[in-house]
């Protein structure tokens, strides 16, 4: 968070259950975490009492990452809603 209390949009919140930063994710990554788990060790991003909601977001940095050499700017995808149940 910064000064007034507000997460810092160029470096948010990933894991809102252990405040791990995206910088700390990428840092982590680059530095030789190249699975979940090693991401999991490193940060504690992951493993919260939530049970892994982040994890969604910590693949696709990874996944992204190891296809292109980059970051993604955004890494909160958006998820798909299922569609509603077919009645009949």
């Amino acid at each position: 968070m910064n000064r007034s209390g507000h997460n810092n949009k160029k470096d948010p919140i990933i894991c809102s259950c252990n405040f791990v930063k995206q910088s700390t994710i990428e840092k982590a990554i680059t530095e030789g975490c190249d699975t979940l788990n090693k991401i999991y060790d490193e940060t504690a991003a992951g493993i919260g009492p939530c049970g892994g909601s982040c994890r969604v977001m910590l693949q696709y940095m990874l996944d992204t990452f190891k296809t292109t050499g980059q970051f993604p700017e955004n890494p909160r995808i958006k998820r798909r809603r299922k569609p509603p149940p077919r009645r009949g």
